[in-house]
């Protein structure tokens, strides 16, 4: 049937072409066959054989064809109205019926690769260059006192920055090369926003010639001039949640497969299952405790509880995922010396009964769950108060509604402004969502789960109240530096000290076998290269290993390595690339840290037009959020105001954010 509809169409086009180019060539003989003093005539002439012209273009399948008929069109009916002063229903008619005949097969033609590349670069131009506006103060202050003015802008960048791809659903996914109904719905396998690859992965080179574009080159650490460790702490607390590679060693296809509910649902909080947020939280509360989460009190402070009681862990907490890496804890117990094993036995009763197997990894990701299981209490306690006929779920379920807003806010408005080199402050505003086309469900892909390996972003040491702890492999799933130091002051700690820099060259050596695991698992799932992906996003093509980056030495490793640009690796370009004046990402990580976050975080249900909008009515309450809920979230837009609401002495509390104090602009 598909292949009937094609031809008839195709039949159908080249009549168009046969009819039109046929009365264009009569047209242009009798006007070009006019006597002396009939200039204008033959210039009518002229215009119809060049419009012909066209129409043979088109007839080849170049789409270029159709706008120089159309150029020629509209040059003859200007001469018509204006010139010869012809009655508008006779020639000047004719001519728009020559273009609009031809309107329902563009779809159909070909743009040529010259005229492509001009327009990217002409689009890229004018892009930059309104984008440049938003980095003018006193503009972007203006807009900011606009407030309908500001809505629009923003919606503008949000939707600028989500169409650079096509939007989902995703044509494939790592199930099957090929598309099949299971690889559209079966999201157990990760997405992948490009086919497998065509080059055999085997001819790739061995990561050992790869190995010097990820080293550093000196002992000394190269430093980000922009973020603080908040970053990097938020960063991978963020993807920790969703972007979840399987870790069942025994699956030969674990690589490709995810444990993600693909939502921003605080799954580290809250847990992935039903069963395991029962298990977190409080049972059989009295009315003060209602839709609270387990918690203790330690060092005068709120945490989660610890997951072990002596040398197992808690039956109340069997259900939950064991934490990653706890595997290598027993084995030191059980292996090492007396010393380490009392030492390791230490740092395994301080793991935290969390909703995530990550989030005790580092004890960055065990404070910002430590600061979210505080703020839901805290609601919490405020909704029961101000509610107490409801029952304990509605409590529960309406703070952790807030909660997951809240924090989708603080991703958008305080992570993204801190990764966009714009000075515009972009707002998490739902309604950008709302009706456009790429609000589809989520469905995380391959490729999103390999550009945040941000591992050179990480320190080679971090300071947690006044003692410096070196970020080697006794640092991990040790939660010791945040129950000793206190929730108020890590976070001012992580917001004193600067992040690495993302890049080549800039990964310590303890780290490079994770790189390496990385290109291993780019290859083992036929990531397309680097170059394609390039093409992909609309961008300029890449002729020579310095378009990739600027540096030299960085350009010659991978001419060495590679030999060709078109086959450097998906993870390898990203990372080698150069990075963005003003912000803290190389460029293509930027696009897809962007776009992703837009178009993952604003599609979040609890943000969708029915369940977001508040009553029409002022004084009704909230049906999802609670009038209390509603004001809450709208007077949070960062980490900071979180914790200001959930430390003791919020007054005292110093610089907390993910942008370095002084930074200045480049």
């Amino acid at each position: 049937m598909a292949q009937n509809s094609a031809l008839s169409r195709q039949t159908v086009f080249i009549a168009t072409c046969l009819i039109i180019g046929l009365i264009m060539a009569y047209r242009g003989y009798i006007y070009f066959g006019a006597g002396p003093g009939e200039g204008v005539l033959k210039l009518l002439g002229v215009l119809h054989f060049v419009g012909i012209i066209g129409i043979f273009v088109m007839a080849g399948g170049g789409r270029h064809g159709f706008w120089l008929l159309s150029a020629v069109n509209i040059a003859a009916v200007a001469l018509f109205i204006f010139v010869i002063e012809d009655a508008w229903l006779r020639n000047t008619l004719l001519h728009i019926i020559f273009s609009a005949a031809f309107l329902s097969h563009l779809p159909y033609l070909n743009v040529p690769r010259s005229v492509e590349l001009m327009r990217r670069k002409l689009l890229g131009k004018i892009g930059d260059a309104a984008m440049g506006l938003l980095n003018i103060p006193w503009l972007v202050g203006l807009i900011a006192k606009i407030p309908p003015l500001d809505a629009f802008i923003n919606r503008i960048v949000i939707n600028r920055i989500v169409n650079q791809v096509r939007n989902r659903p995703h044509v494939f996914s790592t199930k099957t090369p090929y598309t099949s109904w299971s690889s559209l719905t079966d999201t157990r396998w990760s997405a992948r926003h490009l086919e497998a690859s065509p080059i055999d992965q085997t001819t790739l080179p061995a990561f050992e010639k790869l190995r010097p574009l990820f080293a550093r080159t000196e002992d000394t650490q190269r430093m980000c001039p922009k973020s603080t460790c908040l970053f990097p702490s938020f960063a991978q607390y963020l993807t920790d949640g969703f972007i979840r590679t399987a870790t069942d060693e025994t699956s030969p296809d674990r690589l490709k497969m995810n444990t993600s509910n693909h939502n921003i649902d605080l799954c580290p909080l809250y847990g992935r299952t039903e069963a395991q947020t029962h298990a977190l939280r409080v049972h059989n509360p009295g009315p003060a405790e209602r839709g609270k989460l387990k918690s203790q009190i330690e060092n005068g402070e709120e945490f989660a509880p610890f997951l072990f009681d002596g040398d197992a862990i808690k039956p109340e907490f069997a259900l939950l995922d064991k934490p990653l890496g706890l595997e290598n804890l027993d084995k030191a117990i059980a292996n090492g010396t007396p010393e380490v094993a009392k030492s390791v036995h230490e740092k395994r009763g301080r793991l935290f009964a969390f909703g995530g197997d990550r989030a005790n990894s580092v004890p960055q990701t065990a404070m910002i769950n430590t600061l979210l299981l505080r703020e839901h209490n805290r609601l919490a306690g405020e909704i029961g108060e101000r509610n107490p006929g409801w029952e304990d779920e509605q409590v529960f379920e309406t703070a952790r509604n807030i909660v997951i807003v809240q924090f989708i806010k603080v991703v958008v408005e305080d992570y993204i402004n801190h990764i966009a080199p714009s000075e515009f402050r972009i707002k998490a505003d739902p309604k950008a969502a709302w009706h456009a086309k790429w609000n589809r469900t989520n469905w995380i892909t391959t490729e999103f789960s390999l550009l945040y390996r941000w591992h050179a972003l990480i320190p080679d040491e971090i300071t947690w109240g006044g003692t410096t702890h070196q970020t080697n492999r006794s640092y991990f799933m040790n939660n010791q530096p945040l129950i000793q130091t206190g929730l108020a002051q890590a976070f001012e700690d992580m917001s004193a000290q600067k992040a690495g820099e993302l890049g080549p060259r800039n990964t310590t050596e303890a780290l490079l076998n994770v790189e390496e695991a990385s290109v291993a698992q780019g290859r083992f799932c036929e990531l397309r290269p680097f170059s394609d992906y390039l093409e992909y996003m609309r961008r300029l093509p890449i002729e020579k290993m310095s378009d990739i980056s600027s540096d030299p030495e960085v350009a010659g490793l991978l001419q060495e390595a590679y030999g060709d640009v078109e086959t450097v690796d998906f993870f390898v370009g990203i990372f080698c690339e150069d990075r963005v004046k003003n912000a803290p990402l190389p460029s293509m990580i930027l696009s897809f840290v962007a776009l992703d976050a837009f178009s993952q975080a604003l599609t979040n249900p609890l943000l969708s037009e029915h369940v977001f909008k508040p009553p029409t009515d002022p004084e009704a309450d909230h049906p999802t959020f609670s009038r209390y809920g509603w004001e809450q979230i709208a007077a949070c837009g960062s980490l900071r105001d979180l914790v200001a609401r959930n430390v003791a002495n919020p007054g005292s509390l110093g610089f907390i954010g993910m942008t370095q104090q002084g930074w200045q602009r480049e």
